[in-house]
Formats: structure tokens, sequence, C-alpha cells
């Protein structure tokens, strides 16, 4: 075809074949490029069209039920009168008025403008007459024309005030007609104020625009350089009703944030949505932004509790959040399972041991009860957190040899037979009522464990505890646990010797009943011994337990401290067909943790017992661990409170305060173990406002040191035991206390505090007269049986002048339920409002500070006596 074209002349050619074709191309292609960006790479703007069509829904099914809600007859009533206060203002009486009141206006005016004229024709009149008089000449004409304009001017202004007059009582008799309709207006208006406010909210949604929502971050990121690294937020481009109350069942993603009390302090509008959620930020479709477009993509968005993660980018440094217990219960797990024994973690590098030194073993326990355990612990506590090493009879047998081996290096002198004479029940009492189950389970006796939620035990279970220990060794440890080991934290529950006798007694009857095989074990081959040791070191038992030998042993497994950005690529997965994803693989390693061993590969990590909850807690926490720093402007302040608050809470997860009180809002895990929740521990949450200092270090110290079991509320039979705290460990705990409190460590006197004699007998009149006595002792005798029972009894008031401070007490009379939640104080003083008008004037604040007084007056009396129920 080209060939037969090449004879014809170039200017004789036609070309408006493919012009025209590929014209009809160009324009096609132009057509569907259009197309694609507006339709098909623009599905954010359905997204949009859905949502607004959707709030509109919503928002007019709201007006209608809020328009049901509203009282109809008193709307009708104020449409009724609305309709009368219209008609008689076209009434003839209110014509009438009207049109007199606009005749006295106009002639009002009229007698101003006459006045004003008159007023001028003076000016001119008396400038010109006193003009004459300083010449010489008295021009009487202009005096003349002065004297009329004045008079005048009195008559204009005469009449004027009276037409004022009129005016204004004309104007009175309007404006109760007019203020009539106002207040009908306002009233009909407030009534239906509701439904004016969801019509602007419906005209504000009808009127939206379609368009890209963008927040820009400029300064949260940085680049390798450490130069401010802008981010870029689109996510409530679709995410749009994010502070919508009416879209708290709305479909994602236009779902309702489901934690809007974040909002107030992270507000989308200033942070975006990725520092919190990750994703990337710019993309406008779900895939991209969420990243399951792009499997390489380093910020997917995290699912589920997945987004308590972004938390650790500025709360490195804190173990709980108050709206974030998802945080705190993963770390406090990391905690409690030891992970920072064999890794290192940042910020958690000097927490202590979570296991039990093992140098005096021996002293303890059998050669063959230490081979079944580290065999497999759980054989024998299925409920322990010891992992199992998958150890082989051999390898079994050398760490026991080793352990056994190490006891001889130890003297510890153990009386011999002092146990014996004690009655089992005695001991099965108190066991269950001293406080012992706050921490140890016994057989079925589960519901601590399973109302703490976790699938582990803070202590070891005593279920078989009469095959593990011997008596003598029993004996000792309950009379004094430090000295078998001096860093246990196993309290003192300050037992007598007859005590402790019978708990002895009632431990050894629990027995491991099953028919175990009796290993035969060499345990002094030296060569036994030396490999024992070896695998000590190798799996980096020193992690979790003191032992001899391994004081300078480093952690034996990697750094934890960027594992969230761990790529997949760097996951050995073995022979294993499980996804190659990274939730996958750190599921399955926490969960069968040699999973991906092969024949080549060796792997020692030991297995745990993880709840798959528990596992998704520890993935979460897992994930946090990045090296990610934002700008420190973003980051939360770690001033010296809150360093002070994150010491002390880690010495109350360390010594498990929070299994008997309620700390933080979690915790007193024992009160499932009690008939009734008055003979709870008390919850301490807010400590730091309502004791001394003073009293508080010597209550941490020693919490009866005249050996009592409870001096505030003797008549509770769970133990505030003794810790053996250190100086350094009461004065973190005392300023956590205090820093929960928002108060700071401070030296006071509080000896130095004195009643007013005045108000002190007037105290004592309200305290009779309000009945205190009946549920607070404060005298020797607690009240007898059929005036009160113990379990209504309230503290001890006879220590409040050395254990409380005077202005919390202030506090709590005026409105105990504020700072205690579900309380059975009851509020004397509702509103701030005395029910005594004779006392004081009825002042209430003087009132409760006579109660204050008083009590504070009473002093530290005898100890009280329980009476027989």
């Amino acid at each position: 075809m080209f060939d037969k074209r090449k004879h014809i002349p170039i200017e004789q050619r036609n070309y408006s074949v493919y012009y025209v074709v590929f014209s009809g191309l160009l324009f096609l292609g132009t057509m569907w490029a259009v197309y694609d960006e507006i339709s098909t790479r623009r599905p954010w703007k359905e997204e949009q069209k859905k949502y607004y069509a959707l709030a509109e829904q919503k928002i007019t099914a709201e007006i209608e039920q809020t328009v049901a809600n509203i009282d109809s007859l008193a709307l009708l009533e104020l449409d009724m009168e609305l309709q009368a206060a219209h008609d008689s203002m076209r009434g003839v009486i209110y014509t009438k008025v009207l049109t007199e009141y606009d005749e006295t206006l106009e002639r009002l005016n009229e007698e101003n403008r006459e006045f004003q004229f008159a007023k001028s024709r003076g000016d001119e009149a008396y400038y010109f007459y006193k003009k004459s008089v300083h010449e010489g000449r008295e021009d009487l004409g202009q005096k003349a024309k002065l004297e009329k304009s004045e008079a005048e001017m009195a008559k204009h202004q005469a009449a004027a005030k009276q037409l004022e007059q009129r005016r204004d009582s004309l104007t009175a008799i309007l404006d109760v007609y007019r203020q009539n309709l106002r207040r009908i207006q306002a009233s009909r208006a407030e009534l239906l104020k509701p439904v004016e406010k969801l019509q602007t909210k419906l005209n504000r949604v009808a009127s939206a625009s379609i368009e890209i929502k963008q927040v820009m971050i400029l300064d949260y990121d940085r680049n390798p350089f450490n130069d401010p690294k802008a981010r870029v937020d689109r996510c409530q481009t679709c995410h749009l009703g994010w502070n919508e109350d009416s879209m708290e069942d709305a479909p994602q993603p236009f779902t309702k944030h489901s934690l809007p009390e974040l909002l107030a302090i992270h507000d989308p509008e200033v942070y975006g949505c990725t520092p919190c959620h990750r994703g990337q930020g710019p993309a406008l479709t779900a895939g991209f932004a969420h990243g399951d477009a792009d499997k390489y993509w380093e910020n997917p968005l995290l699912k589920g509790k997945d987004a308590f993660a972004a938390c650790n980018e500025c709360h490195e440094s804190q173990s709980s959040l108050t709206f974030g217990p998802e945080f705190g219960s993963a770390k406090r797990l990391m905690i409690e399972s030891g992970c920072h024994g064999c890794h290192e973690i940042k910020g958690y590098t000097d927490l202590p041991k979570i296991g039990p030194e093992l140098n005096r073993m021996g002293y303890k326990t059998t050669a063959e009860w230490v081979f079944r355990w580290v065999k497999d612990p759980r054989n024998h506590n299925p409920h322990t957190r010891m992992p199992n090493f998958g150890f082989t009879d051999k390898q079994a047998e050398a760490v026991t040899a080793y352990l056994m081996s190490i006891s001889g290096k130890f003297e510890l002198n153990i009386p011999k037979g002092v146990y014996a004479g004690g009655d089992p029940r005695r001991g099965k009492t108190l066991l269950e009522t001293i406080g012992c189950q706050g921490c140890h389970v016994v057989s079925e006796n589960t519901n601590v464990r399973q109302e703490r939620g976790t699938s582990y035990d803070v202590a070891p279970e005593l279920t078989r505890v009469g095959s593990k220990v011997n008596p003598d060794w029993a004996y000792d440890w309950l009379k004094n646990p430090r000295h078998y080991n001096p860093t246990t934290r196993m309290p003192n529950l300050r037992l007598t010797d007859g005590e402790a006798r019978d708990l002895v007694a009632h431990l050894m009857t629990l027995r491991d009943g099953r028919s175990l095989e009796q290993p035969n074990l060499n345990l002094s081959s030296r060569v036994t011994i030396a490999r024992g040791e070896k695998l000590i070191r190798e799996y980096g038992c020193n992690g979790c337990h003191a032992i001899y030998g391994m004081e300078k042993e480093g952690r034996v497994s990697v750094s934890l401290s960027n594992f969230g950005r761990k790529l997949v690529e760097e996951m050995d997965f073995g022979d294993t067909h499980i996804p190659h994803t990274w939730h996958d693989w750190v599921f399955t390693k926490l969960k069968k943790a040699r999973a991906f061993a092969t024949d080549r590969i060796e792997q020692k990590m030991p297995v745990f017992s993880f709840t798959d909850d528990e596992i998704t807690s520890l993935r979460m926490f897992l994930l946090s661990q990045t090296k990610d720093e934002p700008d420190q402007k973003y980051v939360q302040p770690f001033n010296k409170r809150q360093e002070d608050i994150e010491a002390g809470r880690r010495i109350a997860i360390s010594y498990n305060c929070q299994q008997c009180h309620q700390l933080e809002g979690i915790g007193a895990y024992i009160g499932v173990t009690l008939e009734d929740v008055a003979f709870l521990p008390p919850i301490i949450t807010g400590e730091g406002k309502k004791v001394q200092e003073p009293w508080l270090h010597d209550f941490l110290k020693s919490p009866a040191p005249e050996g009592q079991s409870n001096s505030i509320r003797p008549w509770i039979t769970i133990r505030m035991p003794t810790f053996q705290f250190t100086e350094d460990e009461i004065t973190k705990l005392t300023k956590y206390f205090l820093g929960l409190s928002n108060q700071e460590l401070e030296l006071r006197d509080y000896k130095g505090f004195g009643p007013k004699p005045e108000l002190v007998p007037v105290g004592k009149m309200i305290f009779t007269d309000f009945q205190c006595a009946k549920c607070h002792p404060s005298g020797k005798v607690i009240p007898k049986s059929g005036e009160v029972s113990t379990s209504d009894l309230a503290p001890f008031l006879g220590l409040a002048r050395d254990r409380l401070k005077p202005e919390w007490i202030l506090e709590w009379l005026l409105d105990p339920g504020k700072l205690q939640a579900g309380t059975r104080m009851p509020t004397y003083f509702p509103d701030g409002q005395s029910p005594l008008p004779d006392e004081l004037g009825g002042d209430a604040m003087k009132q409760i500070e006579a109660i204050r007084d008083y009590v504070m007056s009473i002093g530290e009396l005898p100890r009280p006596v329980v009476s027989a129920r």
C-alpha cells in the first residue's frame, strides 16, 4: 500500500482516514483516562458520598426520634400561646396603642425638629446681639428675636416632654405584648433546640463538599540525618465518622473511634491517625493505605489488639496506660514471663530475676524431684511459668547433678523435727483465711487464677507440694523465707510456731498420688556435673535464677529492642508450611518454640504454655519494640513524678501487690475467695493523698510491729505480710503512691497539727449524732453482735491521728464517693450542704472540720478487742 502511495505526489495524498481513526483512538483514550482518574482511581469519592448519605439518613432518623420525644402537649400549648400572642398583637387594643404610639412618635419628632429650628434662630440672634453689645451699640431687634426664640424653644421642649411621657407609657403597654411573645418564642425554641441543632448538622452534611481530608505533621518523623520530615495523613478522607456519636454502630470506614477518651489527648486533627495506627498515610485506597495491597510496605495498619503497639513510641518508659489496658497487660505479661532474662529489651534491662535462687536446692527437696522438674516442669505443676527446655534424661540428670553439687557450697542451719505436732485441719483453715490463696493455688481452687486471667500462677501451685519439699525446710521457710533465700519475694506472714506447724502438717498432706518412676541418677560424676554447668550456661538458666558460678553470665539470646521492625525475609521458617508472615512466625514461635528446628538448625528457646490470648498480647508487645523515635515534643514527658510512679509500679508488680489490693484500677483478685468483699484488703491507689508519709514508711517496714496481723481492721483474717522491703524499695513505693495522688514527697511535721479545742466538743457531738462509732471503732471494744456485724465495720479510728492526713479527712467527709468509688461510707454532706442547721451556723465545712478535729484528737488508744458475733 505504501509502495503505491510513493508514486502519488505528496500534496495529492489523502490522510483523512488515518486522522479520523487516530483522532478517535485519542479521544477514546482521553475519555478513558478522564474516567479512570475521576472514578477508578478515586474510590474515596464514592466512600464520602456513601458516608454523607448514611449521615443524612442517621441524622434524619435522629431528628424524627427527637421530635417524637418532644412533649407534644407542651409544644401544642406553646403553639396555642404563640398564636394567641400573635392574635392579641393584631387585636383592636394593640393596634390602637401601636397607632397612637406611631402618631406620638411622629409628633415628638416634629416637636424636636421645631425645637432645633428655634434653637438655630436663637443661636443666630444671640450671636448678633452679643456682637452689637461688644461694638457699643445694643441691637434691641436681635434681643427681641432671641427672646422670641427662647420662648419657642421652651414651648417645644415642654410639648416634647409630654410626648415622651406618653411615648414611654405606650411603649410599656406594647412591651407587655412583645415580651410575652418573646417569652413564648424562647420557650418554644428551647423545646425545639435539640431538633434545631440536628437540623443545622443535617444542613452542614447536606452541603459538605467531596474533598481530600489531609493532616500534615511537619516534624513528627526524622530522616537519617535527624532533620524533620513531614508526615502526610489522609485517613480521615474515608474515616469521616471517627468523632460522630451517631456512627457508633456504623460499618467501617465510617464507625466512631472505639476509644473516644483518647481523642482528647491525641487529636486526629493535629496528630493524624498513622502515629497510632500506622499504615500508609498519603494513600487514598484501602489496600495501599492499610498495607494489604503491598506486602513490602514497612508500616502496615495495626489491627485489633496490635493497635496498642504504637503506644510504645511515645510511652516507652511506662508500663501502664489509663486508656490502654492491653498495653499494660502485655508489658506485665512480658515481665512476669521473664523474657528480659534471655533477651535484651530496652527499658527492662535492670529487672529482678523472676525465678527463685537455686543455690540451696539440696536443703529444700530431693534430687529425684529436681530431675523430674527440669525434664518436664508441667508434669508437676501444669500452671507454672517455668518453660520446658525439652531436656533428655541425660541432660536433665546433668543439670540436676550441678544444682545438687552447688548446694554443698552453702551451709544452711535448718532445725530437725521442729515441725512435728501440727494439726492439718487448723493448717488448712489458716491457708484459706490468712491470704495464702492470693498467690498460691491448691487443687481445684483456681478461682483466683481465673479472676486474674492468666494461664500461670504468680507463685508455685501447692497441690503436690508435700511431695516436693521436706517438712523441716517448709517449717523454716514459713517462719522466715529469707533465711533460705535472702532475695525471695515470698513475704513473712509472722506465723507463730503453732501456726507454722499446723500449716506444715496440712502442706504435707498435699502429695502427688501418681505412681512415678524413680530415676537412677549418677550425681557424683564430675563429667556429669561439668556437663550440667555447661547446659545451664548454654540455655541461660541464670536469666531467671540466681545460680552459683553464673553471676557474670550475660543474656543468651538476641536483643528484642527492634524486633517489631524485623523483616519476614530475616525469619527462618524451617521446613514448616506456616504462612510466611511476621505475625504467623511470632505466633508459632511463642506457641511452640522449637517448631522451626531442622536437622541443621538447632533451636534452644524453651517451650512456654501461653494461651492464644497471651501469645497475641506478647506478639503485640514485640510489635511495639522498634527504634522509631518521634520528635521529643510528641513523646510523653517522663518527668520526676512519672519516674517515681514507674519505679514504684515495677516494685508493686514484682511483689504482686495487686493480688490482694486494687491498685490503679486492677487487682484485688483474692476477693473471689471471700464470702464478703467487706473483708477485702483496702484499695490503695489513693494512699499517697490519704496517709501520712512517716506512717506509710513504718507500715511498709513492719505492718504489725507488735506482732498483730492488722491493727487498722483487726477483725479481718487476711494478713498484711511483712515483705522485708529495703529502705530504697520503701522510698520508691512511697513516691509511687504520692505520684499517683499528684503529691510530692516532703518533710512535714504531722505532730504539729493541733485540733481546735472549741471545735472538738462539737465534732464529738456530731460524731455521736451520726452514729459513726457503729461502724468505726474508736475505743477498746468493737460493737457487739446485734449492734453491727464485723462485715459492716470500718477502719479503727484510734490510729487516725498518726495515720491519716488532716486535709484528706476533710475531703473524705465532704464526698467519700469522689475519693473512692463504691465505698459504703455514707455522704452526710451532699452537695456541701449540712443536715444540722443549728450547729456552727449550719456551715457544712465548719462541721466537717469539727468532726476531723475530734477524730484527730482521739489519739492512739489500746487496740480494739473483737467481741463475739
